[in-house]
């Protein structure tokens, strides 16, 4: 199936990114814990190199070279259609397979860009044989707006945003267990993040043993310190009590979006209102521009989406069926990741950016209705 029958993008350059990436840039951006689903190899100067997990990230490593050198500015689209390499997750899925995609970067970040990407996305499956799907949002600025909004200490406040990265990293810092699972982490505690380096450091040279990976050392650093320090700064009860409940909203979009309001009103939080607003604003123009049978019934998460690592903003999946098979199956996906290209190319360039994919081998007629 040709990208021109799947997506009706005006302008935009097709492009080919590289097969392999440096091994460092899933690794860093998601952790050790993806290293189970990359195909990784090492080169003769002993250098890690990765097949492409996803376009995204080869398309925006391009990006920031074409930038750094002067030969884009302003808004780009760039499409593309290539396969991914993924170590299967669920019995009988490719290790090879075909995304289809774009990606917007240098372009307004708004509820109206984010709604035209979902509404891209959704007519691309409907030419490729879909009629409807089971829709899942998220949006993963919104935990870390309310964190803002309760004025807490700066220690208090970047603990709880690392936190909500990782699975149950917000309960684990609002108890402070992780601060008591490892005796190494008891060690680090009160330790800067450089000292922290230079006592795992002299671990690895006492003992003489490596971990495995070119930036494992970092990645073995920033868990222990992020552990050591889980639980610290002063947080009331009242504030937990609001991210507990944040944390947990979880169900239509629309009784979602009515419980964030009441939690931010109960707990006098007025300056969430421009994010609130905004998530009201983006729902509206999606269900205004997308046929009813997508969006019936679409769930919104707070914690939906935090294994997408580089994203930060709108994220969306769409999938089958709500089953936990389709669930975890999704056909299409996509999402905002504006600090990207900044985080890539350390500052030098910093530009929005969003985009979305289809999975061909997913999509499946069924002009009839839901599978």
């Amino acid at each position: 199936m040709s990208l021109s029958n799947l997506f009706n993008l005006a302008g935009g350059a097709l492009v080919a990114p590289s097969i392999v990436i440096p091994a460092s840039v899933p690794l860093e951006l998601s952790g050790e814990a993806v290293r189970g689903r990359i195909c990784t190899f090492l080169d003769d100067t002993g250098s890690e190199w990765a097949l492409r997990p996803d376009l995204t990230l080869p398309v925006a490593l391009d990006e920031i070279s074409a930038r750094k050198s002067g030969d884009v500015s302003g808004e780009s689209l760039r499409q593309y259609q290539a396969p991914v390499f993924r170590l299967p997750a669920i019995a009988g899925e490719p290790v090879e397979f075909e995304q289809a995609g774009f990606e917007i970067f240098g372009g307004a970040s708004t509820p109206d860009v984010d709604a035209s990407v979902l509404t891209s996305v959704v007519e691309a499956c409907e030419r490729g044989g879909r009629s409807d799907g089971q829709v899942s949002f998220g949006d993963l600025s919104l935990f870390p707006s309310f964190v803002d909004a309760l004025d807490l200490s700066d220690e208090a406040s970047s603990g709880l945003k690392r936190a909500f990265r990782q699975e149950g990293g917000v309960r684990a810092y609002l108890t402070g267990q992780s601060a008591d699972s490892s005796g190494l982490a008891k060690r680090l505690k009160g330790m800067s993040r450089d000292e922290a380096a230079e006592f795992v450091e002299d671990i690895f040279k006492l003992t003489g043993i490596r971990p495995v990976g070119e930036r494992s050392s970092d990645e073995i650093v920033e868990r222990m310190f992020e552990r050591a320090n889980a639980g610290q700064g002063d947080l009331s009860s009242a504030a937990k009590t609001v991210l507990d409940r944040v944390l947990n909203v979880d169900g239509l979009v629309e009784d979602a979006l009515r419980e964030l309001t009441t939690i931010a009103t109960e707990a006098g939080l007025s300056a969430l209102q421009p994010a609130l607003d905004k998530l009201e604003q983006r729902h509206a123009l999606i269900a205004e521009r997308t046929n009813s049978s997508w969006v019936d019934g679409a769930q919104f998460a707070t914690r939906f989406g935090r294994r997408f690592t580089y994203y930060d903003g709108f994220v969306f999946e769409v999938a089958a069926s709500s089953n936990a098979v389709d669930l975890a199956k999704p056909f299409a996906a996509g999402g905002r990741y504006d600090a990207l290209l900044s985080d890539l190319s350390m500052g030098d360039v910093d530009e929005t950016a969003i985009g979305g994919v289809v999975i061909p081998h997913r999509l499946s007629p069924t002009r009839g209705g839901r599978s």
